[in-house]
């Protein structure tokens, strides 16, 4: 009879530690993408918003030629004012924070805020109306294209892009996706465009991200994943059921004690 009493109380006493930390669990549906796509429904994609847009600190690799060798030569020297050292001690031209560059026998050209494509035909409209050379020809590259994921992340952390371009779940997936405890519905992605820090809230539980101006990641986006409610009550939840946890286990040796004499 007395053992019995004492399971009882053991099973009594478990199940209410039990049930207390059951009661902060991460609601399932919060866990889950794109709710709100009707589904085997098709949505037009804009292509003309997926090129990237050039920022301030950008180091752009820039490629010129011309029909005339000595002059190809010098378009392409890389003794320019702002040349910078990008990935893998590539040289390049540095955006400054005004947003320019300076290239030889050009001069100043204003970069940020134009995709590759508007600054390559700013550069050759430039050498044409000076001058310079006939029939130029203009390639650009961004050197230094990286995102930052951090916060509530499997592996945060500073991502480049070889080839210039990252979409939001592509960063996400290098990060290894959001934890358990990261807010899905408040996901915050930081950009600086033309001197000015932009912040964007979104929620990853419904189609939102498919905006261009959050799927298509610019140069230096940062991306921040909040802690949800369930992350703080961990460490909360830990410190409260310890005291609980050593008080059962001396009441139960108390009890033990009582009946076994």
């Amino acid at each position: 009879m007395k053992k019995n009493t004492t399971y009882s109380l053991l099973t009594f006493l478990l199940a209410i530690v039990l049930l207390s930390s059951l009661n902060s669990c991460v609601n399932a549906k919060k866990l889950t993408y794109f709710n709100n796509i009707v589904r085997d429904s098709t949505s037009v994609i804009q292509i003309n918003k997926l090129e990237t847009v050039i920022g301030n600190n950008d180091i752009l690799s820039i490629n010129i030629s011309t029909p005339d060798a000595a002059t190809t030569s010098i378009l392409n020297s890389h003794f320019a004012v702002n040349e910078s050292q990008g990935q893998g001690g590539v040289s390049g031209y540095l955006v400054d924070e005004k947003g320019v560059i300076k290239i030889p026998l050009i001069g100043t050209i204003k970069a940020a805020g134009l995709t590759k494509s508007q600054l390559a035909t700013s550069i050759a409209n430039t050498i044409l109306s000076k001058k310079v050379a006939i029939d130029p020809i203009v390639n650009i590259r961004i050197i230094n294209f990286k995102v930052t994921v951090l916060g509530e992340v499997i592996r945060p952390g500073v991502f480049p892009a070889p080839n210039e371009r990252m979409t939001l779940p592509e960063a996400l997936g290098m990060a290894g996706d959001l934890s358990p405890y990261g807010k899905r519905n408040n996901v915050l992605l930081i950009r600086e465009v033309e001197g000015k820090r932009i912040y964007k809230r979104f929620s990853l539980n419904k189609d939102q991200l498919f905006d261009p101006e959050i799927y298509n990641l610019q140069n230096q986006d940062i991306i921040y994943v909040e802690p949800n409610n369930a992350r703080a009550a961990t460490g909360d939840r830990t410190t409260q059921l310890l005291p609980i946890f050593f008080s059962t286990v001396s009441l139960l040796l108390v009890i033990y004690t009582q009946f076994i004499r």
